[in-house]
């Protein structure tokens, strides 16, 4: 039976296509045609889906890359980089039922999670749905459609105050700051401005972060890649599990070499809600391996990701708090200066576990913190063996 033009049959968000007999008997005559020219079956089909595509949802279009920056982006193929800008396009101009150059379903899904990874500030989109167009039970055609959660004049509104907002906080960062000192100012800044609050309104998006001050990991991730994007450091959202329990962080980009860092963990009212002091900097998630990040944290990301062995221009390293061979009054030099220059508090990192079982004993085990802050009162301390560091609280 041949149906008519308009007859659509709907298979959960797919769309069998059924033509009119006009267009059978017109494809018929291409296919003689072809046939004649030489050319096989399989480029017969080819011709005819793609003529039928073009008839039923348009012609894909081309549009021009602007994320040859971006990590992520730069681990697709050609194919999927091609997909991975027409759904970008589509987004960013808020538009509905865009044609897909790709026939494959799969593809759509990973490329859509790839530019998540790389675009922090999406945040009037939640997801997509897309219709497939077949042909003799082949998938010829594929439209795509963003979910939108906002018109865009409520997008464009939402989106003048967050950079006003963005605009006051990167004000304070001195000018030809370092790459590392980039990536220091962004954790600090989050993490003092910015409660973790799983009630938060949005707390999946940056509005959350830059507007209501509290978010949760999601929040924290994508505003983290927002900033740096800002300040020219390339940085994408990692999403999988941390403890067990959904997460993310960022992976950064700093003076070439990959590294992580999660401003979720860095802020100790995530890590101790009951906290009743201010919000104290954890500078154990600042700028870490690939190795350290897997003590407690496992990606399931679709993109492969770099293996990020640098410390260069991890935060220990770089303040002069990691220490690779044992030296107990070297070490003690460093809790003394903090304690007498009037800090709250001092962290020190160490090359290994040994090292820092070793600082435990000492330090903890045996009292000898107190041979070099004498006068000290009180004192509380964070053991992270995972991480290898040690935090003093005065």
């Amino acid at each position: 039976m041949i149906r008519g033009e308009n007859d659509i049959q709907v298979i959960g968000c797919r769309f069998c296509l059924y033509m009119k007999r006009k267009w059978i008997t017109i494809l018929t005559i291409v296919s003689v045609m072809l046939g004649l020219w030489g050319c096989g079956l399989d480029d017969v089909n080819t011709f005819i889906d793609a003529q039928v595509a073009k008839s039923q949802i348009g012609e894909p279009e081309e549009v021009e890359s602007i994320s040859g920056d971006k990590y992520v982006y730069g681990t697709l193929s050609e194919e999927e980089q091609l997909t991975y800008d027409q759904l970008l396009h589509a987004i960013l101009a808020m538009d509905t039922n865009v044609p897909l150059t790709t026939k494959s379903v799969d593809e759509v899904d990973k490329v859509y999670n790839c530019i998540l990874a790389d675009y922090g500030d999406l945040f009037w989109i939640s997801g997509y749905s897309y219709q497939t167009y077949q042909r003799q039970d082949r998938v010829i055609g594929i439209s795509f459609t963003p979910t939108y959660t906002m018109t865009r004049e409520t997008r464009d509104a939402y989106q003048r105050d967050i950079d006003g907002v963005v605009d006051e906080w990167l004000m304070e960062l001195p000018d030809g700051a370092s790459d590392y000192e980039k990536a220091k100012f962004v954790y600090e800044t989050i993490i003092s401005r910015v409660d973790y609050d799983i009630e938060s309104p949005n707390n999946q998006n940056i509005i959350s972060v830059f507007l209501n001050h509290a978010t949760v990991c999601q929040g924290y991730a994508d505003a983290a890649a927002y900033l740096l994007e800002r300040l020219g450091i390339q940085s994408s959202i990692v999403t999988g599990t941390a403890n067990n329990e959904s997460h993310a962080w960022n992976l950064v980009r700093l003076d070439g070499e990959y590294y992580y860092m999660d401003i979720t963990w860095g802020n100790s009212r995530y890590l101790n809600a009951d906290a009743t002091e201010g919000n104290m900097t954890n500078y154990a998630y600042l700028n870490i391996t690939g190795e350290e990040i897997a003590q407690t944290h496992r990606s399931e990301v679709v993109y492969e990701l770099p293996e990020c062995t640098a410390i260069a221009d991890n935060y220990y390293n770089r303040e002069g708090l990691y220490f690779a061979v044992w030296d107990p009054d070297e070490i003690g030099a460093v809790f003394a200066d903090a304690y007498y220059n009037g800090a709250d508090m001092v962290s020190v990192k160490f090359a290994g576990n040994d090292l820092y079982q070793q600082a435990v004993e000492y330090y903890l085990t045996q009292g000898r913190f107190i041979d070099y802050c004498r006068d000290l009162r009180s004192l509380a301390y964070i053991e992270s063996p995972e991480m290898s560091v040690l935090t003093f609280m005065f």
